[in-house]
């Protein structure tokens, strides 16, 4: 009688068992899921952040969370904050002073990134793009667009899944590590100081005009009238302390995850759709009105020429140029655009000079 194949090759064969265990029950590779995608997650809680009531950021579990929870533990006991830096490099110009800083808020980061206008796809020249804020809404309270359903239609579809294996098996550790999940999930992106530093702003009571943009080399440039001044916000106790408490929940639960022999395809589906969800949460182009802001009355200034743009747009919002003409154009100005801009100054300053002796006059 012929040896056995298994006796032939034994370790082909053993190979082959490891394999097809591994397909039929892949519960080892998710613990190791667990712990990448950490950046991911905050940055679906920084776009999804004071969205909803409550609190309430429909950022879905997955299995980027339990990186996301010491990464975050690190940031809020050191630097003291839980936004990330803007990911869109910009600076802020106040028209009025002309002084220029560095833009480190992620709203108005992804407030730039996603602008569009139909000048864009002309990569020559500039275009200025102005808005008026809305009186009736104010800042702070984003529309809820399909980012946002599309995180509770995710955390819906995650607990029906989570569902079927005990139906199928009467297995119930799914289930229970799927909620607890969930749980930690929207606990952890439902901390107050994530609304708070997100739009923590100083109060503006007169007429602010802003201008948006990348600097120099850019083709845009976004103005917003009344617009505010955002500064960071100090961390609480409560956030460093919730975050280190969320932290050891988080491993419990890994823990937990390394008890589940079977059905493991299961969770391996309701993570994967949860990091599904973070990514486009994390990197979908939304509406200024999602993110936050309610702009109106928009006039835009498009010319192949950048001075052109600008000289433009000075007749439109007072400033503006005079502003941006030290931005976009570093080197110095040729002859005839210095005129413009000294002859501006100057119908500027006497314009000033006569309203300061109006308000003088009894």
């Amino acid at each position: 009688m012929p040896p056995s194949s298994a006796k032939l090759w034994p370790r082909q064969s053993q190979s082959f068992e490891s394999l097809n265990s591994q397909w039929h029950n892949p519960r080892d590779i998710l613990s190791i899921l667990t712990i990448i995608g950490g950046d991911v997650v905050q940055r679906a809680i920084a776009q999804l952040a004071g969205s909803g009531p409550f609190c309430f950021a429909p950022v879905a579990f997955s299995f980027g969370w339990v990186a996301y929870s010491f990464s975050i533990l690190l940031s809020a006991i050191g630097e003291g904050r839980l936004m990330p830096p803007s990911d869109c490099p910009s600076i802020v110009v106040n028209a009025k002073t002309g002084y220029v800083r560095t833009n480190n808020s992620w709203p108005l980061g992804r407030l730039l990134r996603d602008h569009h206008s139909p000048h864009y796809q002309n990569p020559k020249g500039l275009t200025v793009s102005m808005y008026f804020v809305s009186k009736s809404k104010p800042a702070g309270i984003p529309d809820k667009d399909w980012v946002y359903y599309s995180g509770v239609a995710t955390i819906i579809a995650q607990s029906i899944i989570s569902v079927l294996p005990v139906i199928f098996s009467r297995n119930w550790l799914v289930f229970i590590i799927t909620m607890c999940g969930i749980l930690l999930a929207l606990v952890g992106s439902a901390l107050p100081q994530w609304r708070t530093e997100k739009w923590a702003a100083r109060r503006v009571d007169k007429r602010e005009v802003i201008c948006l943009t990348r600097g120099n080399g850019s083709n845009s440039v976004i103005v917003i009238a009344r617009g505010s001044c955002y500064c960071a916000s100090g961390a609480n106790p409560f956030t460093t302390v919730a975050t280190f408490i969320l932290a050891i929940l988080w491993i419990i639960h890994l823990l937990t995850v390394q008890a589940l022999d079977t059905d493991a395809w299961f969770l391996l589906a309701i993570g994967g759709l949860g990091m599904i969800q973070n990514l486009i949460a994390a990197g979908a182009p939304r509406s200024a009105a999602a993110l936050g802001f309610h702009l109106g009355g928009l006039r835009e200034v498009h010319e192949d020429k950048a001075f052109n743009a600008l000289v433009k747009a000075e007749t439109l919002e007072r400033g503006v140029a005079l502003s941006l003409i030290p931005v976009f154009f570093p080197g110095g100005l040729r002859a005839e655009e210095v005129a413009w801009l000294d002859a501006k100054r100057a119908e500027y300053a006497e314009s000033d000079a006569k309203d300061s002796a109006r308000q003088g006059s009894p």
